[in-house]
């Protein structure tokens, strides 16, 4: 009897536990499905962060102030028009970004010889173009700078790294110069490229000073209230910041120039924040400058857009930029001149000859030293 009525007793105990099975089954599918769901949207969105909408319509322009003109794809008989001044293409090699794809992005630039020993390295904002580098050459040009204006190369192959692809350029850029024999070099970074020189300044010392226009104080704060993603659920859009580490290599959070302000040695900072700028206000500006290590000064202008100041206010952007730079390299020569020189201030030296003959020489196309080396 008792042999007989195991099984029976075995069968009957057993028997609940495919039920609880199937009921987990059943919980775990209705659970994670939502959560995959959420997970690759938060994927998808976190993608757009990196390659925008605007960079596939072609436009190049992530966020542009209300005072930048709406240019179509300079060129560089535009910019020797606008200018009067003859660019040089000047090739720095190429970086690779720090996503996990690790894209290796070239490192090009624009540069325009001055009468002074300095040069001032213009890191554009994101899908910024040639034509409108312009008027930043003009004025500083005409203080006698020299200028190497660097490619935005934000476009949808690239994506947009929100300057940590750029802080990589500032590398290479200056590296280039110091061997053509330029030892004094200064930056202008506008939005993204703002963010670029200070992240490049924190890790290695290339810059004697740095003009920051419009640049955010951390990256993923900035992002979580942009118009793209402030009218997300907060809890999905942390999870797009934090998805978005795939994209960048970076955990967003930590991509932050205030903090590396903290880490620019005596490097003097000049700030220029917008009063209405929508996306990096005038609170970010302040949060660089009360971080800096060194000398830091903040201008506010009227703009109430994003990185247009000196579309609205140019003459005023000139002044406080120029006086700025005079301040750390000293006037120009020919003002410094109290006596009058047989040889005019504004003439370069020969040795700046020679390093601008060495420049062209340099960065003939590869197709001319593989037919001369054929011959």
């Amino acid at each position: 009897m008792s042999d007989e009525s195991n099984p029976q007793a075995v069968g009957d105990a057993g028997e609940p536990e495919p039920k609880r099975r199937g009921i987990l089954g059943v919980g775990s599918i209705i659970l994670g499905v939502p959560l995959l769901l959420w997970m690759v949207t938060a994927f998808i969105v976190s993608r757009s962060l990196k390659y925008p909408p605007s960079l596939e319509k072609g436009t190049g322009h992530d966020v542009l102030g209300e005072h930048i003109p709406i240019f179509t794809r300079g060129s560089v008989s535009n910019i020797r028009a606008a200018t009067g001044l003859e660019p040089q293409r000047l090739d720095c090699g190429a970086v690779r970004d720090d996503s996990f794809r690790g894209r290796s992005v070239p490192v090009i630039g624009w540069f325009f010889a001055g009468s002074r020993p300095e040069v001032i390295v213009l890191l554009p904002p994101a899908g910024g173009d040639e034509v409108q580098i312009i008027p930043y050459v003009k004025f500083l040009h005409a203080a006698g700078y020299n200028i190497l204006a660097a490619y935005s190369a934000n476009n949808p192959k690239y994506g947009i790294t929100w300057g940590l692809t750029k802080r990589k350029f500032a590398f290479e850029i200056v590296r280039e110069l110091n061997e053509d024999g330029y030892d004094k070099v200064a930056a202008i970074g506008i939005s993204e490229g703002g963010a670029a020189a200070i992240l490049a300044q924190s890790e290695k010392p290339v810059f004697k000073a740095i003009v920051v226009d419009s640049s955010y104080a951390n990256l993923a704060q900035t992002l979580l209230h942009s118009p793209a993603m402030a009218g997300l659920n907060p809890a999905f859009a942390r999870t797009v910041i934090w998805e978005a580490y795939w994209w960048f290599g970076k955990n967003l959070f930590n991509v932050s120039p205030a903090k590396a302000a903290a880490n620019l040695g005596k490097c003097p900072l000049l700030i220029i924040q917008n009063s209405g700028d929508p996306l990096t206000p005038v609170a970010d500006g302040e949060a660089i400058r009360q971080a800096a290590s060194g000398p830091a000064e903040l201008w506010i202008t009227p703009s109430k857009g994003h990185a247009d100041a000196i579309f609205q206010v140019p003459k005023e952007y000139a002044a406080h930029v120029t006086a700025f730079l005079d301040k750390v390299f000293g006037p120009a020569p020919a003002v410094a001149q109290a006596i009058p020189s047989p040889i005019p201030a504004a003439s370069p030296s020969p040795s700046q000859h020679k390093l601008r003959e060495r420049l062209k020489m340099r960065h003939r196309t590869t197709t001319t030293k593989a037919q001369a080396a054929s011959q």
